[in-house]
């Protein structure tokens, strides 16, 4: 999950490695009295144990705490946020409910109920806590991805495209929304659509693999629409585009048998066929996907019938 933007008086945060969601300290009144006290020294026992990773010790703290003061929302939210962690789910909504009821113009324990309800498989429960996410924090990226995430799940496609576009104009930087968005493009067939949100990824992140991968697989479908003689916008050499990021993706990950398998297939259609270069990952890739090997045997085999290849 993407950092969710805190109130200034929630102070320094922790985030939690598993979720990313947010363990917040407490808003520590003046002229406290003993009880009061111990409920702070619990709240920051808490978040100190879940700093060194001790969730259970965490959830033991949080507990004391919202014992000795059930009206403290920080509490009831921490203590939702690690329950989630440890998959307790129904009592992890019951406590960040709680912290929603006490704060009922924040957007945070919805967003985090949402995730919950997801995680349950509770689709139409996550989709009211994300809405209602958004009622409080119209741009919080999260929440329009994940809504966006169960509408490509429900096959709903247009609407999911509209979700991941709030996502990045929330959040340029939003890797998983870009992936997204390019994978139902070039499931639509918009392959200039498809090769934008992937090249984006690579511009944001140069050593994203799959990111690489994917720009790859994109530029290959569109040269092969110049092969089939549809019309195209200009003059690129896809195919050329294809080594290319295939070529910067096995110089990360020599071992990716799908790079190394279109690698072939993009020398197989380079200029009138590179079937010498494409028998060299062949080569490579029997050891590492025997059938996928067969496949490109099949191919190149394919290719040597055909008059020119060399």
């Amino acid at each position: 999950m993407n950092r969710v933007k805190r109130r200034a008086a929630y102070g320094v945060v922790v985030v939690l490695a598993l979720t990313g969601w947010w363990v917040v300290p407490p808003v520590v009144a003046a002229n406290s009295d003993s009880g009061v006290e111990r409920q702070v020294d619990h709240f920051v026992q808490g978040v100190l144990a879940s700093e060194r990773g001790q969730v259970d010790r965490a959830i033991e703290e949080f507990q004391m705490a919202v014992r000795l003061n059930p009206a403290q929302a920080e509490a009831h939210y921490n203590l939702g946020v690690l329950l989630g962690e440890r998959g307790r789910w129904e009592e992890a909504m019951v406590a960040l409910g709680k912290a929603a009821e006490l704060r009922p113009k924040d957007a945070d324990p919805h967003l985090a109920m949402g995730i919950v309800a997801s995680q349950q498989g509770d689709d139409d429960r996550a989709i009211h806590e994300f809405i209602e996410t958004l009622k409080w924090q119209p741009d919080l990226a999260e929440a329009h991805f994940r809504l966006g995430l169960i509408s490509q799940k429900r096959k709903l496609d247009d609407i999911a495209i509209g979700r991941f576009r709030a996502t990045i104009q929330a959040d340029p930087q939003h890797l998983p929304a870009r992936f997204a968005l390019g994978y139902i493009a070039d499931k639509k067939g918009d392959l200039d659509e498809a090769i934008r949100q992937f090249r984006e990824i690579t511009t944001l992140d140069p050593r994203n693999v799959e990111g690489y991968y994917n720009l790859g697989l994109a530029y290959g479908r569109k040269s092969m629409v110049g092969l089939a003689d549809l019309p195209t916008p200009d003059l690129t050499d896809y195919n050329a585009l294809a080594l290319e990021a295939f070529q910067k993706v096995l110089s990360w990950n020599p071992n990716h048998v799908g790079a190394r398998y279109n690698l072939a297939i993009a020398y197989l259609y380079q200029g009138r066929g590179d079937v010498k270069r494409a028998r060299e990952h062949l080569e490579i890739l029997v050891s590492l996907d025997p059938s996928l090997a067969e496949k490109l045997a099949d191919k190149i085999e394919s290719v040597t019938q055909k008059e020119g290849a060399h």
